[in-house]
């Protein structure tokens, strides 16, 4: 589990294998701690309308390198034959993402309406704080979780 809110920086990637084959050699140098653990993968996740494959080195004591390669004929595909690899977001965790989103729309941010989940994580939820409001930056918010043999499980508190 990251060791503060800021949990990790997600990447748009065109191949995975090779993106963490790359990031296994970039964190060797400049953060081993990150590979301490195994990655986190996961080979079939679905978002809304994307699907993608992902991986995610853990950290115990800071944010982590999050690496997303989405199908090519879904939003996030497009985007990334349109634009090129580049930092899809970052996240903050906290126990009730709606809160939080809420909370910051009241202040008049613009966030995303509804919170997501997944159903191979039932625990899990997010939102997001939208680029216009965060200054071009996609900004995650999600409950906190933490890495078990390889998986993600729940990090929450409550």
């Amino acid at each position: 589990m990251p060791s503060g809110p800021l949990a990790h920086v997600c990447l748009l990637v065109k191949d995975l294998d090779q993106a963490v084959a790359d990031w296994t050699k970039i964190l060797g140098a400049l953060d081993p701690g990150q590979l301490e653990e195994p990655v986190v993968r996961y080979e079939e996740f679905e978002g809304g309308e994307d699907q993608m494959r992902w991986a995610t080195f853990v950290s115990h004591h800071g944010a982590e390198i999050q690496l997303m390669q989405p199908a090519p004929d879904t939003p996030l595909g497009r985007r990334l034959e349109k634009v090129g690899e580049h930092v899809h977001h970052i996240c903050f965790t906290t126990d009730d993402p709606g809160a939080v989103a809420r909370r910051l729309a009241e202040e008049g941010l613009e966030t995303s309406p509804e919170e997501n989940q997944d159903p191979s994580m039932p625990w899990q939820r997010w939102t997001w704080v939208l680029p216009r409001s965060a200054h071009g930056t996609l900004v995650e918010v999600a409950r906190p979780y933490q890495a078990v043999e390889g998986r993600w499980e729940n990090g929450s508190q409550d």
